[in-house]
């Protein structure tokens, strides 16, 4: 960014202030400061910034509640939260009173960079599309955000990104593609994308065209005039018609037909459909989400699905990792999961070592799988805090993008570490040398063991140099060992 503008950073952490006041006068751009939403206000009206950088938890007026203010004080600024809770209640209140970002502590500096980079743009050009003082104020929602009984949890990294993503696409029409194994929530985050948009109060359809009656798939989606095939007796509104003016979630999409392909892709460039049997065509206000867990780029390239269609329900891509490469969201998923039970545990049902063992598992049915097992245990425990041995063994799964299910050895290694880290007490350092003094010292006495005590064998077998190993076995007390 070439041009010189001045942001106005509201934070109560000093360190924050001085991170982001170093990354961006390193940009070229003038940083004034303010420790609480009162002090901002003043600044942010005496001065107009062109960008003001706001946190969520402040001394008296939090920062989603004076959003409004600091958009009314600065109607030309952008606005990016910056919040510790990262969940998509906080999100979606955040982009609905008129944020243009928000960002989740703890952030990257680089990630931050790009986000201020992207917000300053907004506010420099006269296209920017942002709600200002014109907005009508969204009070936050409170609690959990529940829907048919489930919740989207998520603490990593790359669940917060998948709430942003929800939190900004959210109230706009565009369609979304929703893509992630079996059993990560695909149908949670439609279901999310509509209780949060202008539509929440309209009908949401969610449907799995591969469950339906192949021959009768359109009529099934478009509807059908009486007389149109045998068994036509009356005139009949498809679920395209009474989801008007709502939301569709079009689960696996990647098994329509291609014939019904091309009807739905009238649907999304001209906002029309006809009825099986009908000429005349018909108005369609209706949003579409889709959703997948095949690689639809595949598809395209097999023939199977159209390529126009591909991109027309692209407008957004939101992709959904799988449990394995969230770990972190596993402790969270399984609290919720033994609190909707609401069996009446004695004491803490998981311990370190449970969690441990869970995180290295390979979960292939994801978030299902998890909720499953942990029903499971919690039957067999009656009360008392789970065991591993409580849980059904892993299930066997297919092989994802070409990675080899966790060898024995992965495991103990997952396990060890983890255990390492959650008994450090906030005191971990030097993990690498801990981990090599915990497995060394078998490697090198089975080593010496294959070859009969002979170090220069040993040391061969091993490839380092000779007195290297000796170095080693002299560190673990294993010196006398004959040469």
């Amino acid at each position: 960014m070439s041009t010189s503008s001045l942001v106005l950073v509201v934070d109560d952490e000093p360190s924050i202030c001085w991170a982001l006041e170093k990354m961006l006068v390193g940009e070229g751009h003038r940083v004034i400061t303010a420790s609480s939403a009162e002090e901002g206000l003043r600044l942010a009206a005496e001065h107009q910034p062109a960008m003001v950088i706001l946190d969520v938890r402040l001394p008296k007026e939090d920062g989603i509640s004076a959003l409004p203010k600091f958009l009314a004080a600065t109607p030309h600024c952008s606005v990016v939260i910056i919040t510790a809770f990262g969940d998509l209640e906080t999100a979606v209140a955040a982009v609905k009173n008129g944020a243009t970002d928000y960002l989740t502590k703890p952030f990257k500096l680089e990630d931050a960079l790009r986000t201020c980079r992207s917000a300053l743009r907004k506010s420099l050009t006269q296209n920017a599309v942002s709600l200002t003082a014109s907005s009508t104020h969204v009070s936050p929602p409170t609690g959990p955000m529940v829907i048919d009984q489930s919740v989207l949890i998520g603490v990593s990294p790359a669940m917060q990104q998948v709430f942003r993503q929800i939190a900004l696409v959210a109230d706009s029409d565009l369609s979304v593609l929703v893509t992630g194994e079996t059993g990560t929530g695909k149908e949670l985050v439609a279901a999310a994308i509509h209780r949060h948009s202008r539509r929440s109060e309209q009908t949401y359809i969610p449907i799995a065209p591969v469950t339906l009656n192949p021959e009768l798939i359109e009529s099934e989606l478009f509807g059908h005039v009486k007389g149109a095939f045998t068994g036509a007796n009356e005139d009949r509104a498809g679920l395209f018609e009474r989801a008007e003016g709502g939301t569709i979630l079009l689960d696996e999409i990647g098994e329509l037909p291609l014939g019904t392909q091309v009807k739905l892709l009238r649907v999304l460039e001209q906002g029309q459909y006809c009825r099986v049997g009908e000429v005349v065509p018909r108005t369609a206000d209706v949003r579409i989400i889709a959703a997948t867990n095949c690689d639809l780029h595949d598809s395209v390239g097999s023939g199977e699905f159209r390529e126009d269609l591909f991109h027309r329900l692209t407008g957004v891509q939101i992709h959904l990792p799988p449990l394995r490469d969230r770990t972190e969201d596993i402790e969270p998923l399984c609290r919720h999961f033994l609190a909707a039970m609401n069996y009446g545990f004695d004491g803490d049902p998981l311990d370190k070592s449970l969690l441990a063992e869970l995180r290295v598992r390979p979960w292939h049915g994801n978030i299902r799988e998890l909720k499953n097992a942990v029903g499971h245990a919690a039957v067999v425990a009656r009360g008392r805090s789970l065991l591993v041995e409580d849980f059904p063994s892993p299930k066997p799964g297919r092989d994802h993008g070409g990675a080899s299910p966790p060898t024995h050895l992965d495991r103990a290694t997952r396990s060890w570490t983890q255990q390492t880290i959650d008994n450090c007490d906030g005191d971990l350092t030097d993990l690498h040398a801990k981990f090599l003094a915990a497995a060394e010292p078998s490697l090198l006495a089975v080593v010496l063991q294959v070859t009969g005590g002979n170090r220069a064998k040993a040391a061969e077998i091993l490839g380092i140099h000779r007195g290297t190993l000796r170095d080693r076995l002299r560190v673990y007390g294993m010196d006398e060992t004959n040469a």
